[in-house]
């Protein structure tokens, strides 16, 4: 569901450059991050390899599909552990997305990851995201600090919210669009500003979109024991 629509309007942003070459990360839509989030500190591709990768589709009905990844010899030589991944997503009130892990393998293993949400937005120097007041955030090039009140993206922001809320709602205009998070306990706020003209894939389309994300990353990641199986959702409501 890379374009769809909620309510007679956009809802998810997809680059008019799109770059699909088998192996690239789109941008746009609903990417997933899995099972690192952001930098590897050992140079590992960012975000992991879930995004670049073939799912299989399992099931498919007229409002809900679902797709599977399992691990294999090329996940096994960047993350070493034996897995089942599924995510499910449904078209009703809103947009939900159910996302589950089970560990396959002898040992626990840890994961972050992240429903990398690309918004289409009017003009995203005019957007907000409201929720998130008073929460701890980690944003890139400067250090932890409680969030003051809406986050304004009249500015880049790259930031990490830890312990966020159940509820948070992107404001575009007059469009408040909620993002709920089911046991997705970070928030990730994403706007990279008129930097992103110089982002092959975004260009001059830079003001059309705001990534507002839902996942367990950072302090939030997941440590599953053998056999063991983690289960979250993201459902997305225009209002």
């Amino acid at each position: 569901m890379l374009d769809a629509e909620l309510g007679g309007q956009r809802l998810l942003w997809v680059s008019p450059l799109l770059n699909s070459t088998p192996g690239h990360a789109l941008r746009g839509g609903v990417p997933l991050c899995f099972p690192w989030f952001g930098k590897h500190p050992d140079g590992l591709p960012a975000h992991g390899f879930a995004r670049n990768r073939d799912w299989n589709q399992i099931s498919l009905t007229r409002n809900r599909a679902v797709f599977e990844l399992v691990d294999d010899d090329a996940t096994r030589a960047l993350w070493p552990h034996r897995f089942r991944a599924k995510l499910a997503i449904e078209l009703g009130d809103g947009l939900h997305f159910e996302f589950s892990v089970q560990n396959l393998d002898e040992v626990s293993f840890t994961f972050s990851y992240a429903l990398h949400s690309y918004f289409a937005v009017a003009d995203s120097t005019l957007c907000a995201v409201e929720g998130l007041e008073g929460k701890l955030h980690r944003e890139v090039g400067r250090v932890t600090t409680p969030q003051v009140g809406r986050v304004q993206l009249d500015r880049p922001t790259d930031a990490i919210f830890e312990r966020a809320p159940e509820t948070i709602w992107l404001l575009d205009g007059k469009r408040s669009v909620q993002i709920d998070g089911e046991g997705m306990t970070s928030a990730v706020v994403w706007n990279p500003g008129v930097a992103g003209a110089d982002v092959p894939d975004i260009g001059k389309h830079w003001r059309e979109f705001v990534c507002v994300e839902r996942g367990n990353v950072g302090a939030s990641a997941i440590t599953l024991q053998p056999r063991a199986k983690h289960v979250a959702g993201m459902r997305i409501r225009v209002g």
